[in-house]
């Protein structure tokens, strides 16, 4: 089926499982955690074409699901705005910055702020006279980063643990957020020919086990309170930035 024997399915299946249980407990990590296990069996290319339909839909899901889309959209449109214009740049500059210096940088903030919040959870909150130019400048070095690399969360997602948003509306934001910048990358993708052909019907099917993931960590995610729901978000910061200074290294 799809050209895979069966066990390759039943191991593309538990690996978008996996990755729909971290995304639906935190918000994100579906095309993290799954494509860590997917490189282990799959070329690169063949595994981006087929997270390309999961991630559109559990971010789809997850955005309308947790509420209202407008009380997002009015406070945090500039900022996505910001993200797409600054993604396409991002793919242009791809072509002369070194990835490996970024990834360093990025890995290092993300980490040592992860860290930080971690020992110290006590952080003056943001006032909106702030919020008006640090939520576009999250956007725009989200943007960048995902023009250059395809990983646009990090710095949104700071930002996002930064204003201490409540663990639905930090869920309805952060789908909202990544279904509108995954919508131009799946354009590429399909441009450049790795959205296209037998992968598409494969990641279509694929949305199947991913929601099952994401319906399996939502049970979780609302038996867990707002404090330990921050420090599994953070927790998963300080990897995502362990694993990007890995990146720069190796």
């Amino acid at each position: 089926m799809f050209g895979y024997e069966w066990d390759m399915l039943a191991i593309i299946s538990a690996a978008l499982i996996v990755g729909g249980i971290v995304k639906g407990i935190v918000a994100l990590g579906l095309p993290i955690v799954s494509m860590a296990i997917l490189l282990n069996f799959l070329p690169p290319l063949s595994v981006l074409g087929l997270l390309v339909a999961p991630i559109l839909v559990t971010n789809l899901w997850q955005a309308v699901r947790a509420g209202n889309l407008l009380q997002p959209l009015s406070r945090f449109w500039l900022m996505i705005v910001v993200a797409l214009v600054c993604l396409f740049i991002g793919a242009e500059l791809v072509v002369i910055i070194d990835t490996a210096v970024l990834f360093a940088i990025l890995g290092a903030i993300v980490a040592t702020f992860s860290a930080l919040n971690l020992a110290k959870p006590r952080v003056h909150p943001i006032t909106p006279e702030t919020e008006k130019w640090l939520g576009p400048m999250a956007g725009a070095l989200g943007g960048l980063l995902g023009g250059i690399t395809t990983i646009w969360g990090p710095p949104m997602m700071m930002y996002f643990v930064m204003l201490k948003l409540p663990k639905e509306a930090f869920v309805r934001t952060v789908g909202l957020a990544w279904f509108c910048l995954a919508i131009p990358l799946a354009i590429a993708y399909w441009r450049n020919g790795i959205f296209t052909g037998d992968i598409i019907p494969l990641s279509i099917a694929a949305c199947v086990p991913g929601m099952v993931g994401i319906r399996i960590g939502e049970v979780i995610r609302d038996r867990i309170d707002q404090e330990t729901f921050r420090k599994v978000m953070l927790v998963i910061l300080l990897i995502i930035g362990l694993n990007l200074i890995r990146r720069a290294v190796f």
